[in-house]
């Protein structure tokens, strides 16, 4: 009898119910988020921009087909240009398609912006935890070397130009930064502010975190922040921390906590609150610690995957994705850490 029940429990289970099925997202799409501040997406990544009367402020470009949707979309809904161009940082899914509005727009980043877009010789060395994936010791990352990389091992075979069997820093540059990035014209340090149609955007540096290179777009009228990869409310970071830097990532949430806003509007999925912002920056802290503490134990980065217990951040999203990847991002970040400083 208990099957019984349990297959009509099932069968009922996927009834459709007119009105409550969840209509599919459109593939592209503006939204309001407050007054005059707008967030587009496309898929699952998002900009934003804000509406002056002397013109618009965009972040985050994304790719050329959704800048020249966009632009379609500003015109006909506002016909005011896009006069400022603002990048959160250089990863090619984000800051990529800025060509459309080159006319009319000035580009804006952070400095570190400079360096990340410009391309490595083959021959350069590989980055500190690349280092640690090279196990023949080659200055390649081979594919089987690749296994377990994220974005390495998912793009091996596009970016290994020279069909050699293994990417050098070049090439691995080419996966997250190649493309048809306009380089930033103005670029800051620690802190700037456009000044646009009586209306201001602060670019706000909080160290290294997701990149070297991330700028916190705040807009003090709305009480709105834009933090792209870097904090995604009520998702886990995602998989491996690819590219990311720590324990500098949890210094970063720290003075995110400090700025005076309400809402976060992400790169990725729905916007959240402060809240949001503590939360993740009490999960990165815990994991640093647990990691660490493991580390300095003597663990191999195997038993330290099995040792350490997350389970209470489960509710996140992605966190059956991540968690194992969280965890060895964390132990790359840590270790490659030490051996930079035992270079020195």
């Amino acid at each position: 009898m208990k099957n019984i029940h349990y297959l009509v429990y099932i069968f009922f289970t996927f009834i459709p119910v007119p009105g409550l099925i969840a209509q599919e997202q459109p593939e592209r799409e503006i939204t309001n988020v407050k007054g005059d501040l707008y967030r587009f997406r496309e898929v699952r990544h998002i900009g934003m921009f804000l509406v002056t009367p002397e013109g618009i402020i965009l972040v985050d470009p994304t790719n050329s087909k959704v800048s020249s949707w966009l632009k379609e979309q500003l015109d006909k809904r506002f016909n005011l240009p896009v006069k400022y161009v603002i990048y959160s940082h250089s990863h090619n899914d984000h800051s990529s398609g800025g060509e459309v509005f080159q006319d009319t727009a000035i580009f804006v980043g952070h400095i570190n912006m400079l360096k990340n877009l410009k391309k490595p010789k083959i021959n350069d060395p590989l980055l500190p935890r690349e280092v640690l994936w090279d196990i023949n010791k080659d200055n390649l990352i081979q594919k089987n070397e690749s296994i377990g990389h994220n974005y390495i091992e998912d793009y091996f075979d596009l970016y290994d130009k020279d069909k050699n069997g293994g990417l050098d820093r070049s090439e691995i540059w080419e996966i997250r930064f190649g493309g048809n990035q306009i380089p930033p014209q103005i670029v800051y340090s620690d802190k700037a502010t456009i000044s646009l149609g009586g209306k201001t955007v602060e670019l706000i540096y909080t160290g290294k975190n997701h990149t070297d290179d991330m700028t916190v777009v705040y807009f003090p009228d709305e009480k709105t922040i834009y933090t792209v990869d870097f904090l995604t409310p009520k998702r886990l970071p995602r998989t491996d921390l690819d590219g990311g830097f720590l324990p500098d990532w949890v210094d970063s949430l720290k003075k995110v906590e400090l700025i005076d806003f309400n809402i976060i509007s992400p790169g990725h999925e729905a916007p959240g609150t402060k809240q949001d912002v503590t939360e993740q920056r009490k999960y990165l802290e815990e994991l640093v610690e647990k990691v660490s503490l493991q580390i300095l134990q003597g663990k191999t980065e195997e038993e330290i995957l099995r040792a350490i217990d997350m389970s209470h951040y489960n509710h996140l999203m992605e966190y059956d994705l991540s968690i194992l990847g969280n965890i060895s991002g964390v132990y790359e970040m840590l270790i490659s850490n030490i051996m930079v400083n035992q270079r020195r």
